[in-house]
């Protein structure tokens, strides 16, 4: 029996394409996905929530509504609004359930 040496060279060029082609999904690595995570100020506000007390953590729950106006204005800006409406409260028990209120936003 006689063999052309086209199909032997025809052969092996198909086994090393064929081997060299692979799946190719599997060589792609996987990056795992986190959940982005709660914004800073929610903790604040839970805080202030928990507290009844404002005081200084305004200033720092202003400055990260003003930092969130980059990704969601229109959200902050209603945040900021109530801030402001937070900052005339006295009353503990308002202030707590403002804060709550402005936390459940985020």
């Amino acid at each position: 029996m006689m063999f052309c040496k086209h199909n032997v060279l025809g052969g092996f060029a198909l086994l090393l394409l064929s081997s060299m082609m692979g799946c190719g999904a599997a060589n792609i690595p996987e990056t795992p996905v986190t959940p982005a995570a709660p914004p800073a100020v929610k903790a604040v506000l839970m805080e202030v929530a928990n507290s009844g007390e404002l005081g200084s953590s305004a200033s720092t729950i202003r400055d990260e509504l003003e930092a969130m106006k980059a990704t969601d204005s229109v959200k902050a800006e209603a945040l900021l609004s109530a801030l402001t409406e937070l900052e005339g409260i006295e009353d503990p028990d308002e202030i707590k359930a403002g804060a709550k209120a402005m936390a459940d936003q985020l």
